[in-house]
């Protein structure tokens, strides 16, 4: 492989893991800007948000109503996290087409477990369901 052969794909997250972290929840209507803002940059992958529970994470809590607001620009892909199957109903009922599934083979450390909130084979059902909804598309 020749130094032009090698490529870096880069893969924006600051509007999901970024905000996710935030104290204050950011409105709608900013987190779309956000998007659109990161889209305009030329980056070809803006993971626009995560279909967790709003429980879990109230941070990420409006995903139903910024995903379909985002205005997509040509060539740009804007996945989303889905970690359990209602995160993968909701985003499809959002107009979702490209998911990130993360759902830990076991079990996940301690912090991050309100947002998985599943054991294992809850898990792997999930990852099932995700797959077979990816083939029907």
């Amino acid at each position: 492989m020749t130094q032009t052969d090698r490529a870096v794909r880069i893969v924006e997250v600051g509007p999901r893991d970024g905000l996710q972290n935030e104290e204050a929840i950011v409105p709608a209507d900013a987190k779309v800007a956000f998007i659109e803002a990161l889209a305009s940059t030329g980056l070809q992958v803006v993971e626009a948000t995560s279909f967790v529970s709003p429980r879990a994470i109230p941070q990420l809590a409006d995903a139903d109503e910024v995903f379909p607001r985002i205005r997509r620009r040509s060539g740009v892909r804007y996945p989303v996290l889905v970690p359990n199957l209602r995160g993968l109903e909701r985003a499809e009922a959002a107009g979702v087409v490209t998911f990130r599934m993360r759902t830990p083979p076991s079990a996940p450390p301690a912090p991050y477990r309100p947002r998985w909130s599943m054991s294992r084979c809850p898990r792997l059902s999930v990852r099932k369901r995700f797959w077979s909804s990816c083939s029907q598309r």
